[in-house]
């Protein structure tokens, strides 16, 4: 695979910020010889490019049977009284089947991989759960859940539309009381639907 196209991968996941010392050193080389490299757009062999996806944790030599979700591994939707988010970079790679990403109806480049936390969507969504998000369906339909930002906090919830100003947030877990915003009294609430969550997986141990 040519240097430039490697490069271009992995200048979007670090958003342009790729430090060729650090790539150097991976790869076993100087930075001179990075420098080299891209500016002669030299073949990289198959165990240089893995060595670049092991050490930054994403796909390049990519199945082209598989979709890749970006995981945002520090990014966690409460299912409680909302999570702070102080770090939004991607931070992994998660493939799935194409069917798999058909099936869920998901946009391949709007959906994002983050987690849950709190019980509040129990027992549909348990802390520690990955979350698919498709931040491309924003649209409320009734009884679905989103993820969603609240006063600068984040949260699963699922959603209903009262009216054209009145939005119901609804947790599965009955011991939280659903919350009513209306944005017509509201006027300088902080909220925003940020996607659909099509997807809620565990590991079982």
């Amino acid at each position: 695979m040519r240097f430039s196209k490697v490069y271009d991968i992995l200048q979007n996941f670090t958003y342009g910020n790729v430090n060729q010392s650090e790539l150097g050193r991976v790869l076993g080389v100087s930075r001179s010889n990075i420098n080299y490299k891209k500016e002669n757009d030299v073949e990289l062999s198959e165990e240089d490019v893995k060595k670049i996806e092991t050490f930054y944790g994403i796909e390049i030599l990519k199945d082209e049977n598989t979709v890749s979700i970006p995981v945002l591994g520090d990014v966690e939707a409460s299912m409680g009284y909302g999570v702070t988010v102080y770090n939004e970079n991607q931070t992994a790679i998660y493939n799935i089947s194409k069917q798999l990403a058909r099936d869920l109806g998901i946009s391949e480049q709007c959906t994002k991989m983050i987690f849950a936390r709190g019980n509040s969507m129990q027992p549909t969504i348990q802390g520690g759960d990955s979350l698919l998000v498709d931040m491309s369906k924003v649209e409320v339909y009734d009884g679905k859940i989103y993820c969603i930002r609240k006063e600068g906090q984040l949260y699963a919830k699922r959603l209903q539309r009262l009216s054209a100003t009145q939005l119901k947030i609804i947790s599965d877990n009955k011991d939280y009381e659903p919350i009513i915003i209306d944005f017509k009294k509201d006027i300088d609430i902080d909220f925003a639907i940020l996607g659909e969550v099509r997807w809620a997986g565990r590991v079982f141990v």
